[in-house]
Protein backbone atom coordinates (compact mmCIF):
# COMPACT_ATOMS: atom_id res chain seq x y z
CA UNK A 1 0.00 0.00 0.00
CA UNK A 2 3.11 2.43 0.59
CA UNK A 3 4.42 1.91 -2.70
CA UNK A 4 0.77 2.67 -4.06
CA UNK A 5 0.74 5.86 -2.20
CA UNK A 6 4.35 6.69 -3.51
CA UNK A 7 3.54 5.74 -7.25
CA UNK A 8 0.29 7.71 -6.85
CA UNK A 9 2.08 10.44 -5.61
CA UNK A 10 4.77 10.26 -8.38
CA UNK A 11 2.01 10.54 -11.21
CA UNK A 12 0.05 13.67 -9.48
CA UNK A 13 3.93 14.76 -9.87
CA UNK A 14 4.51 14.32 -13.28
CA UNK A 15 0.60 15.25 -14.08
CA UNK A 16 1.45 18.72 -12.73
CA UNK A 17 5.05 18.97 -14.30
CA UNK A 18 3.34 18.70 -17.97
CA UNK A 19 0.75 21.15 -17.39
CA UNK A 20 3.37 23.68 -15.91
CA UNK A 21 6.22 23.30 -18.52
CA UNK A 22 4.19 25.08 -21.54
CA UNK A 23 3.38 27.79 -18.98
CA UNK A 24 6.89 28.24 -17.77
CA UNK A 25 8.42 28.87 -21.32
CA UNK A 26 5.47 30.86 -22.38
CA UNK A 27 6.82 34.52 -23.41
CA UNK A 28 6.33 37.43 -20.74
CA UNK A 29 4.62 40.51 -21.65
CA UNK A 30 6.33 43.21 -21.47
CA UNK A 31 3.81 44.92 -19.54
CA UNK A 32 3.09 42.06 -17.19
CA UNK A 33 2.17 43.16 -13.52
CA UNK A 34 2.51 39.76 -12.18
CA UNK A 35 3.70 40.42 -8.91
CA UNK A 36 4.96 36.40 -8.27
CA UNK A 37 7.81 34.69 -10.33
CA UNK A 38 6.67 31.98 -12.27
CA UNK A 39 8.77 29.51 -10.86
CA UNK A 40 7.60 29.89 -7.58
CA UNK A 41 3.66 30.34 -8.31
CA UNK A 42 3.71 26.73 -10.42
CA UNK A 43 5.61 25.07 -7.00
CA UNK A 44 3.35 26.40 -4.76
CA UNK A 45 0.84 25.34 -6.66
CA UNK A 46 1.93 21.89 -7.33
CA UNK A 47 2.88 21.46 -3.62
CA UNK A 48 -0.87 22.47 -2.82
CA UNK A 49 -2.74 19.99 -5.06
CA UNK A 50 -0.29 17.01 -3.76
CA UNK A 51 -1.25 18.30 -0.71
CA UNK A 52 -5.08 17.90 -1.24
CA UNK A 53 -5.14 14.91 -2.92
CA UNK A 54 -2.93 13.00 -0.37
CA UNK A 55 -5.44 14.73 2.41
CA UNK A 56 -8.98 13.85 0.37
CA UNK A 57 -8.44 10.37 -0.88
CA UNK A 58 -8.29 8.06 1.85
CA UNK A 59 -12.20 9.49 2.64
CA UNK A 60 -13.04 9.13 -0.80
CA UNK A 61 -11.75 6.16 -2.12
CA UNK A 62 -13.20 3.27 -1.00
CA UNK A 63 -10.14 1.16 0.73
CA UNK A 64 -10.29 0.57 3.96
CA UNK A 65 -7.36 1.57 5.20
CA UNK A 66 -7.34 0.87 8.85
CA UNK A 67 -8.51 -3.14 7.80
CA UNK A 68 -5.47 -2.92 5.16
CA UNK A 69 -3.32 -2.23 7.88
CA UNK A 70 -4.49 -4.47 10.30
CA UNK A 71 -4.11 -7.37 8.12
CA UNK A 72 -0.79 -6.39 7.20
CA UNK A 73 -0.12 -6.88 10.93
CA UNK A 74 -2.08 -9.87 11.19
CA UNK A 75 0.00 -11.18 8.59
CA UNK A 76 3.44 -10.45 10.31
CA UNK A 77 2.43 -11.59 13.51
CA UNK A 78 0.90 -15.03 12.02
CA UNK A 79 4.29 -16.45 11.86
CA UNK A 80 3.96 -20.01 13.34
CA UNK A 81 6.69 -21.51 15.20
CA UNK A 82 5.71 -25.25 15.40
CA UNK A 83 5.43 -25.18 11.05
CA UNK A 84 8.38 -23.45 11.26
CA UNK A 85 10.45 -26.05 13.09
CA UNK A 86 8.10 -28.92 11.04
CA UNK A 87 9.03 -27.43 8.29
CA UNK A 88 12.70 -27.20 8.99
CA UNK A 89 12.50 -30.62 10.27
CA UNK A 90 11.66 -32.00 7.21
CA UNK A 91 14.05 -30.00 4.84
CA UNK A 92 16.58 -31.97 7.02
CA UNK A 93 14.76 -35.40 7.15
CA UNK A 94 11.96 -35.54 3.84
CA UNK A 95 11.77 -39.32 4.54
CA UNK A 96 9.97 -38.74 7.99
CA UNK A 97 6.35 -40.08 7.80
CA UNK A 98 5.11 -38.91 11.16
CA UNK A 99 6.75 -35.65 10.54
CA UNK A 100 4.39 -35.28 7.45
CA UNK A 101 1.30 -36.76 9.38
CA UNK A 102 1.70 -33.98 11.68
CA UNK A 103 2.38 -31.47 9.46
CA UNK A 104 -1.06 -32.18 7.94
CA UNK A 105 -2.19 -32.57 11.10
CA UNK A 106 -1.46 -29.08 12.32
CA UNK A 107 -2.02 -27.19 8.74
CA UNK A 108 -5.68 -29.11 8.88
CA UNK A 109 -6.22 -27.33 12.10
CA UNK A 110 -5.12 -24.15 11.36
CA UNK A 111 -7.84 -24.48 8.39
CA UNK A 112 -5.02 -24.49 5.85
CA UNK A 113 -6.47 -27.36 4.53
CA UNK A 114 -4.57 -27.23 0.70
CA UNK A 115 -1.00 -27.16 2.72
CA UNK A 116 -2.55 -29.97 4.61
CA UNK A 117 -3.53 -31.94 1.56
CA UNK A 118 0.12 -31.77 0.07
CA UNK A 119 1.65 -32.96 3.70
CA UNK A 120 -1.05 -35.66 3.45
CA UNK A 121 0.32 -36.67 0.40
CA UNK A 122 3.32 -37.01 0.74
CA UNK A 123 3.26 -39.25 3.98
CA UNK A 124 1.00 -41.24 1.62
CA UNK A 125 3.37 -41.63 -1.38
CA UNK A 126 6.07 -42.54 1.07
CA UNK A 127 4.32 -45.48 2.55
CA UNK A 128 2.86 -46.52 -0.92
CA UNK A 129 -0.22 -45.96 -0.45
CA UNK A 130 -0.80 -47.73 2.23
CA UNK A 131 -1.34 -45.56 5.42
CA UNK A 132 -4.88 -45.34 6.38
CA UNK A 133 -4.07 -42.09 8.40
CA UNK A 134 -2.60 -40.33 5.70
CA UNK A 135 -5.26 -41.80 3.21
CA UNK A 136 -7.90 -39.96 5.84
CA UNK A 137 -6.19 -37.05 6.31
CA UNK A 138 -5.78 -36.04 2.39
CA UNK A 139 -9.47 -37.09 1.68
CA UNK A 140 -10.45 -34.93 4.77
CA UNK A 141 -8.29 -31.97 3.35
CA UNK A 142 -9.65 -32.58 -0.15
CA UNK A 143 -13.31 -32.86 0.88
CA UNK A 144 -12.79 -29.73 3.10
CA UNK A 145 -11.72 -27.62 0.25
CA UNK A 146 -14.25 -28.88 -2.18
CA UNK A 147 -16.97 -30.83 -0.93
CA UNK A 148 -17.44 -32.31 -4.91
CA UNK A 149 -14.38 -33.97 -4.36
CA UNK A 150 -16.06 -36.59 -2.55
CA UNK A 151 -17.46 -38.18 -5.79
CA UNK A 152 -13.59 -38.06 -7.00
CA UNK A 153 -10.24 -38.50 -5.58
CA UNK A 154 -11.46 -37.94 -1.69
CA UNK A 155 -14.11 -40.07 -2.00
CA UNK A 156 -11.73 -43.49 -3.23
CA UNK A 157 -9.48 -42.42 -0.35
CA UNK A 158 -12.11 -43.00 2.07
CA UNK A 159 -13.40 -45.82 0.13
CA UNK A 160 -9.97 -47.35 0.51
CA UNK A 161 -9.63 -46.45 4.49
CA UNK A 162 -13.24 -47.86 5.45
CA UNK A 163 -11.99 -50.79 3.85
CA UNK A 164 -9.10 -51.36 5.60
CA UNK A 165 -9.92 -50.15 8.62
CA UNK A 166 -13.86 -50.60 9.18
CA UNK A 167 -14.23 -49.89 12.56
CA UNK A 168 -12.14 -46.50 12.74
CA UNK A 169 -14.86 -43.91 13.84
CA UNK A 170 -13.04 -40.98 11.73
CA UNK A 171 -13.23 -43.58 8.66
CA UNK A 172 -16.87 -44.58 9.34
CA UNK A 173 -17.78 -40.64 9.75
CA UNK A 174 -16.45 -39.82 6.16
CA UNK A 175 -16.74 -42.90 4.94
CA UNK A 176 -20.78 -42.36 5.60
CA UNK A 177 -20.28 -38.70 3.99
CA UNK A 178 -18.97 -40.27 0.75
CA UNK A 179 -21.77 -42.64 0.55
CA UNK A 180 -24.23 -40.21 0.83
CA UNK A 181 -22.90 -37.71 -1.55
CA UNK A 182 -23.26 -40.26 -3.86
CA UNK A 183 -26.42 -40.89 -3.30
CA UNK A 184 -26.08 -44.39 -1.57
CA UNK A 185 -28.16 -43.89 1.60
CA UNK A 186 -28.79 -47.07 2.96
CA UNK A 187 -24.76 -47.53 3.09
CA UNK A 188 -24.52 -44.07 4.55
CA UNK A 189 -26.96 -44.98 7.35
CA UNK A 190 -25.47 -48.39 8.04
CA UNK A 191 -21.48 -46.74 8.21
CA UNK A 192 -23.30 -43.29 10.64
CA UNK A 193 -24.99 -46.16 12.72
CA UNK A 194 -21.36 -48.05 13.54
CA UNK A 195 -20.08 -44.76 14.16
CA UNK A 196 -22.45 -43.84 16.46
CA UNK A 197 -21.11 -47.00 18.53
CA UNK A 198 -18.17 -45.41 18.91
CA UNK A 199 -20.15 -42.74 21.64
CA UNK A 200 -18.93 -39.08 19.52
CA UNK A 201 -19.75 -35.94 21.12
CA UNK A 202 -23.10 -35.33 22.07
CA UNK A 203 -23.86 -32.61 19.25
CA UNK A 204 -22.28 -34.82 16.46
CA UNK A 205 -24.66 -37.77 17.46
CA UNK A 206 -27.79 -35.65 17.42
CA UNK A 207 -26.45 -34.29 14.16
CA UNK A 208 -26.08 -37.97 13.01
CA UNK A 209 -29.21 -38.98 14.52
CA UNK A 210 -31.30 -36.66 12.21
CA UNK A 211 -29.60 -37.81 8.87
CA UNK A 212 -30.37 -41.22 10.02
CA UNK A 213 -34.27 -40.50 10.62
CA UNK A 214 -34.01 -38.50 7.39
CA UNK A 215 -32.60 -41.25 5.29
CA UNK A 216 -34.85 -43.49 6.79
CA UNK A 217 -38.07 -41.50 5.34
CA UNK A 218 -36.35 -41.76 2.12
CA UNK A 219 -36.03 -44.99 1.96
CA UNK A 220 -38.74 -45.95 3.57
CA UNK A 221 -39.49 -49.51 4.07
CA UNK A 222 -35.77 -50.44 3.27
CA UNK A 223 -34.99 -48.76 6.36
CA UNK A 224 -37.10 -50.55 8.59
CA UNK A 225 -36.40 -54.01 7.55
CA UNK A 226 -32.64 -52.69 8.17
CA UNK A 227 -33.53 -51.92 11.61
CA UNK A 228 -32.34 -53.79 14.20
CA UNK A 229 -34.66 -57.13 15.91
CA UNK A 230 -35.93 -55.86 19.40
CA UNK A 231 -37.05 -58.64 22.05
CA UNK A 232 -39.42 -56.17 23.43
CA UNK A 233 -41.51 -56.57 19.84
CA UNK A 234 -45.13 -54.36 19.68
CA UNK A 235 -44.41 -53.24 22.77
CA UNK A 236 -41.12 -51.72 22.78
CA UNK A 237 -42.97 -48.77 21.16
CA UNK A 238 -43.59 -45.01 22.32
CA UNK A 239 -46.81 -43.07 21.50
CA UNK A 240 -47.43 -39.44 22.28
CA UNK A 241 -49.86 -36.81 21.23
CA UNK A 242 -48.07 -33.71 20.77
CA UNK A 243 -49.67 -30.55 21.06
CA UNK A 244 -48.63 -26.51 21.75
CA UNK A 245 -49.04 -24.02 24.40
CA UNK A 246 -50.53 -20.96 23.42
CA UNK A 247 -48.70 -18.31 21.76
CA UNK A 248 -46.19 -20.88 19.87
CA UNK A 249 -47.14 -21.14 16.32
CA UNK A 250 -45.97 -23.79 13.18
CA UNK A 251 -44.62 -21.97 10.16
CA UNK A 252 -41.03 -22.96 8.99
CA UNK A 253 -39.07 -25.34 10.18
CA UNK A 254 -39.15 -29.06 11.35
CA UNK A 255 -40.36 -31.28 14.72
CA UNK A 256 -37.72 -33.59 16.12
CA UNK A 257 -39.56 -36.18 18.54
CA UNK A 258 -37.24 -38.79 19.98
CA UNK A 259 -36.34 -40.79 23.02
CA UNK A 260 -33.40 -41.42 25.57
CA UNK A 261 -32.39 -42.66 28.93
CA UNK A 262 -32.98 -39.27 30.89
CA UNK A 263 -29.29 -37.87 31.52
CA UNK A 264 -27.72 -40.53 29.62
CA UNK A 265 -25.26 -38.39 27.15
CA UNK A 266 -25.22 -39.67 23.28
CA UNK A 267 -27.21 -40.08 20.58
CA UNK A 268 -31.03 -41.02 21.42
CA UNK A 269 -32.53 -44.37 21.62
CA UNK A 270 -34.77 -43.59 18.53
CA UNK A 271 -35.84 -40.17 16.61
CA UNK A 272 -37.75 -38.86 14.01
CA UNK A 273 -38.06 -35.98 12.33
CA UNK A 274 -41.60 -34.57 11.20
CA UNK A 275 -42.55 -31.64 8.98
CA UNK A 276 -44.69 -29.26 10.64
CA UNK A 277 -48.57 -29.13 10.37
CA UNK A 278 -51.64 -28.48 12.28
CA UNK A 279 -51.42 -29.96 16.14
CA UNK A 280 -52.29 -32.04 17.85
CA UNK A 281 -50.11 -34.93 15.82
CA UNK A 282 -49.51 -38.66 16.90
CA UNK A 283 -46.56 -40.07 16.93
CA UNK A 284 -44.93 -43.34 17.86
CA UNK A 285 -41.59 -44.26 18.02
CA UNK A 286 -40.62 -47.84 17.74
CA UNK A 287 -37.45 -50.31 16.81
CA UNK A 288 -37.40 -48.66 12.92
CA UNK A 289 -36.40 -45.19 14.52
CA UNK A 290 -33.20 -46.69 16.30
CA UNK A 291 -30.02 -44.85 16.02
CA UNK A 292 -28.15 -47.98 16.41
CA UNK A 293 -27.71 -51.70 16.37
CA UNK A 294 -28.36 -53.35 19.52
CA UNK A 295 -29.39 -50.33 21.31
CA UNK A 296 -33.12 -49.27 20.76
CA UNK A 297 -36.30 -48.99 23.15
CA UNK A 298 -36.99 -51.86 25.04
CA UNK A 299 -40.16 -52.86 27.28
CA UNK A 300 -39.43 -51.72 30.51
CA UNK A 301 -37.35 -48.91 29.78
CA UNK A 302 -37.92 -45.43 31.26
CA UNK A 303 -37.56 -43.09 28.67
CA UNK A 304 -37.39 -39.51 28.40
CA UNK A 305 -39.39 -38.04 25.16
CA UNK A 306 -38.75 -34.59 23.78
CA UNK A 307 -40.53 -32.87 20.97
CA UNK A 308 -39.31 -29.92 19.46
CA UNK A 309 -39.90 -27.06 17.04
CA UNK A 310 -36.82 -26.11 15.05
CA UNK A 311 -37.33 -23.64 13.30
CA UNK A 312 -34.07 -23.76 11.29
CA UNK A 313 -34.84 -27.34 10.69
CA UNK A 314 -31.37 -28.24 12.40
CA UNK A 315 -30.49 -31.30 14.51
CA UNK A 316 -29.07 -29.24 17.76
CA UNK A 317 -31.15 -27.07 19.99
CA UNK A 318 -31.03 -23.29 18.82
CA UNK A 319 -32.12 -20.09 20.44
CA UNK A 320 -35.43 -19.44 20.02
CA UNK A 321 -36.41 -23.29 19.38
CA UNK A 322 -39.82 -24.38 21.39
CA UNK A 323 -39.83 -27.51 23.11
CA UNK A 324 -41.79 -30.14 25.80
CA UNK A 325 -41.16 -32.95 27.62
CA UNK A 326 -42.59 -36.05 29.19
CA UNK A 327 -41.61 -39.69 31.29
CA UNK A 328 -42.54 -42.47 29.35
CA UNK A 329 -42.75 -46.30 30.57
CA UNK A 330 -42.18 -48.09 27.34
CA UNK A 331 -44.70 -51.54 27.10
CA UNK A 332 -47.03 -50.14 30.13
CA UNK A 333 -47.77 -46.59 29.26
CA UNK A 334 -50.09 -45.76 26.01
CA UNK A 335 -50.83 -42.41 24.56
CA UNK A 336 -49.37 -39.78 26.41
CA UNK A 337 -50.00 -36.14 25.84
CA UNK A 338 -46.97 -33.47 25.43
CA UNK A 339 -47.72 -30.38 25.49
CA UNK A 340 -44.69 -27.55 23.38
CA UNK A 341 -44.51 -25.00 26.16
CA UNK A 342 -40.90 -24.14 26.66
CA UNK A 343 -38.22 -21.99 25.27
CA UNK A 344 -34.63 -23.32 24.15
CA UNK A 345 -32.31 -19.86 25.78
Amino acid sequence: MILFVLLSGLMVAVGIALLAWPLLHKPMQDNSTSRFAPWPSVALAGVAVIAAVAGIYPFASNWHWQEAENAAANSVASADPMVDRLEDRLRATPGDVDGWLMLGQTYAARHRYYRAADAYERALHLTDGASVEAMLGLGESLALTDQSALAGQAGQLLEKAVTLAPQNPRALWWGGAAAFQRNDLALARERWQRFLASNPPPDIAQILAVKIAEIDQQLGPAAKSAAPDNKGGADARVRVRVDVANGITGGEGALFVLARHPGEPGPPLAVKRLPLGSWPIEVELGPQDAMMPGRALSAGDVVQVVARISRGGTATPTSGDSYGEVRYHVGRDGLVALRINKKVQ
